[in-house]
């Protein structure tokens, strides 16, 4: 396995430096097709709604947890239907280190969950222009990916700078399905792929729904 830093046994045990790709060796998430009916937050493990996928849509310290204590989480996302990666954020004005460290983060665990069996669906987000030269690597083609909506329509410059996010995206990973979280924004997805929306469970929340 080489000489890599382990954060716990399934470091050790699963991940190896052959299974990474691009200038900054992110670790490669090998591609599925699956769709699941509903997406619960981390932050909900306890409801025990297992026919729901896990997302990471949510503020980092709900989930940073999960990166400390990869383990013991892991085993209790085995549980439900599938898991979307951590979406460690990124931030236009965050030093380029913090969301290369940020981006690997998430494709790592990633790749751990899959090594263990779970399924897992790529997370896809980007901060700027910069971020593209790493934030799409280790991604799988032709797969099933996740993107969110939240907070695009805040500016003008935050809905310009996620469509061109998109548009990079699809150019470079030519997704046949995507799980969009967040809601709806007006924007025209080629026609070859599946496009599946989620409402944001935390507004649902606040409605009673």
């Amino acid at each position: 396995m080489g000489s890599q830093r382990t954060i716990s046994k399934y470091n050790l045990e699963y991940y190896s430096p052959d299974m990474t790709v691009g200038k900054y060796d992110m670790p490669s998430i090998y591609p599925t097709l699956y769709r699941p009916e509903k997406l619960l937050g981390f932050n909900q493990l306890n409801v025990a709604n297992y026919s729901a996928g896990i997302h990471f849509y949510l503020d980092d310290y709900q989930f940073e947890r999960v990166w400390k204590r990869p383990a013991y989480y892991i085993d209790k996302l085995k549980q439900f239907d599938c898991v979307l990666t951590p979406d460690f954020s990124l931030y236009r004005d965050m030093p380029l280190s913090m969301m290369i460290w940020n981006v690997y983060r998430s494709r790592l665990l990633g790749q751990m969950m899959q090594q263990l069996g779970l399924t897992v669906i790529p997370t896809v987000s980007w901060a700027d222009k910069r971020s593209f030269d790493f934030c799409f690597d280790g991604l799988p083609s032709r797969s099933t990916l996740s993107i969110s909506t939240i907070g695009v329509k805040k500016s003008s410059e935050a809905n310009k700078m996620w469509q061109r996010g998109v548009l990079e995206m699809i150019s470079r990973l030519h997704p046949k399905q995507l799980l969009i979280y967040g809601g709806e924004v007006d924007f025209i997805y080629p026609e070859d792929i599946d496009v599946i929306y989620y409402e944001n469970d935390n507004v649902k929340r606040l409605r009673g729904l």
